[in-house]
């Protein structure tokens, strides 16, 4: 069964493609085209996408489709080789909008500068390097301040002994 409902959905896409370049012969028109077609499982209604090289015709192709819906429903029966011809919704197809939409959004993610930590916690925040670095400073200082007090108690333990000495 949908094997048979994809045959007919492509056959109707391709039938309402010929019939709107050919038949209709209007302006808008010409560079409509069908860009997907849903039909229900009883076959009773047909949802056709539209797109239009420039977008904002859409909208006038669509009505326009539309308004002679009972017209392009008969063409397309006649073309049909099946017991019902569904009722013709027609919609605009979105989809170039959307994807132009989605084009704009990776170009701005693309060129914005990155967000980093730092951005996100403030100056105060430290990378796992800086951390370790520091850290590494701190214990070398406390290293050098051990060295220094060690060296000033051997020279105050030498000089107490130089002094019992005499």
């Amino acid at each position: 069964m949908a094997d048979k409902l994809g045959r007919v959905t492509g056959i109707i896409q391709k039938d309402l493609s010929k019939i709107i370049i050919y038949e209709l012969k209007n302006s808008l028109t010409d560079f409509a085209s069908i860009t997907e077609v849903k039909v229900t499982s009883d076959y009773s209604y047909a949802t056709i996408y539209v797109s239009h090289i420039d977008p904002d015709k859409i909208d006038e192709v669509v009505s326009y489709l539309t308004n002679r819906k009972g017209q392009i429903r008969s063409m397309l029966a006649r073309e049909l080789a099946i017991y019902k011809t569904p009722e013709l919704i027609f919609k605009a197809d979105k989809l170039y909008d959307q994807a132009h939409e989605m084009d704009v959004m990776i170009n701005d993610a693309i060129h914005r500068k990155p967000v980093t930590l730092k951005d996100v916690y403030g100056k105060n925040y430290k990378t796992p390097e800086e951390k370790e670095k520091a850290r590494l400073a701190r214990e070398a200082k406390k290293a050098s301040v051990k060295k220094a007090t060690a060296k000033k108690t051997t020279k105050s333990t030498t000089s107490r002994k130089k002094t019992k000495s005499e």
